[in-house]
């Protein structure tokens, strides 16, 4: 098996354990929020009231970080310049009161990375004041990484160090990536641990909550020779709530690339893994769709199955010709519907194997498999909105329709 090469075992033993107490500066332009510049010591002061006694903060995946819903790992291509890596959100949740401010001083990252040859530099923290997840160019790079040891640090621009509490702060982690030689196979990701970052309040250094490693989505580069790439798009849907469950739904988000040569899509199968579902029992039809503008909703329908002859695990969808074909390099993305009827207990996932794809032109699929989560219909049998296998509902209907007789006595 292929191992990982780790290319960051930062210790933050190697780093003070304290963030330094005073900032330099010449004017309050050189300060960051509520601190003014002391002429007089040449350090920036905070101001008291603006700057929260104390706080504690909590790191997570933040909700327009990049997802890896439905594969192991997101394609991108040779070299991936500013790549957002991961979309950090900083949350003050105890602490100071509405308006008062805290200080982030510096964050480190670990970086997995395999091959060895695999290049990486220019990393940057970016404050992604709207939290959409992407990089605006009136947003502010707050850092730059710097590598220290086999890791990368941030240490924060002392003008943008202030934060607010009772907020969340996204953080957009962005570096580039490259390899001279050609790659088929690559795995690149990054890891925070919840004390690589360092704050800072009116009393002295801010508390982090202990938390597992925020650990962000991998990537790979696109092979370049002998390969089309069917891959699960950025906006591959969740699994529905039972609830929700009984009725059309988007369930898979395809991204297509021909990488080498010129190619069109002939067929694909879908696969179900799990217990008592198929094709005909709980999920009523399957279809496929030209998805546009790479949004993640439903076009034009391409292909369609329903009304199975009898309950299969499998369903293939047969593409006219011309519908999804692609010149060399061209990237297009589809949309996998579903009609579900769902009854107690009923669970799936519905996957797409290397296999399961059939081109014009015979080549090897990177990006497979693509596998959604399990749709669950798990629901109690006395909530009134379960729907109970029919087999018991039709028994249930048949006992109440058996009528009653009446009896006269003299």
């Amino acid at each position: 098996m292929k191992k990982l090469a780790l290319i960051s075992l930062f210790l933050m033993s190697f780093v003070s354990l304290f963030a330094a107490t005073s900032w330099e500066c010449s004017a309050d332009t050189e300060c960051p929020e509520a601190t003014t510049c002391n002429t007089d010591s040449s350090t920036c002061v905070m101001t008291k009231g603006k700057v929260a006694e104390y706080a504690t903060i909590r790191l997570a995946i933040g909700e327009k970080s990049p997802s890896s819903l439905g594969t192991d790992r997101i394609f991108v291509a040779n070299p991936a310049i500013d790549l957002v890596i991961g979309q950090l959100a900083v949350s003050s949740y105890t602490g100071g009161g509405e308006g008062q401010v805290y200080f982030i001083k510096e964050l480190s990252v670990d970086l997995a990375a395999y091959p060895s040859s695999i290049k990486f530099e220019n990393f940057k923290l970016i404050h992604d004041e709207n939290g959409n997840g992407s990089a605006e160019p009136s947003e502010r790079i707050v850092a730059e990484g710097v590598a220290e040891g086999f890791g990368i640090k941030f240490e924060f621009d002392q003008r943008y160090q202030a934060f607010k509490m009772n907020q969340t702060a996204n953080l957009l982690i962005i570096g580039s990536f490259s390899s001279e030689k050609e790659i088929t196979d690559s795995k690149f990701n990054i890891t925070v641990k919840s004390d690589y970052i360092k704050t800072k309040t009116y009393t002295g250094e801010g508390d982090v909550e202990a938390t597992s490693p925020v650990v962000f989505p991998s990537f790979a580069f696109e092979p370049e020779k002998g390969y089309f790439l069917l891959s699960a798009g950025k906006n591959f849907p969740k699994a529905p709530a039972w609830k929700e469950m009984n009725k059309e739904h988007e369930i898979m988000h395809l991204r297509l690339k021909a990488l080498d040569g010129a190619n069109e899509l002939l067929t694909l199968k879908i696969e179900l893994s799990g217990q008592t579902v198929s094709f005909g029992n709980g999920v009523e039809k399957i279809a496929l769709c030209n998805d546009p503008n790479g949004s993640g909703k439903c076009g034009e329908v391409i292909a369609e199955l329903s009304d199975f002859a009898e309950p299969q695990q499998s369903a293939i969808l047969q593409i006219p010709s011309g519908k999804v074909s692609l010149n060399e390099g061209e990237e297009k993305f589809l949309v996998v519907k579903a009609t579900l009827n769902f009854y107690k207990d009923q669970n799936t996932a519905f996957y797409i194997n290397e296999p399961d794809v059939t081109l014009k032109a015979k080549q090897k699929i990177a990006g497979t498999p693509v596998k959604t989560e399990n749709f669950k219909y798990s629901c109690k049998e006395d909530d009134p909105e379960c729907r109970l296998k029919p087999e018991e509902n039709q028994e249930e209907n048949e006992n109440s329709d058996s009528g009653c007789s009446i009896l006269f006595v003299d």
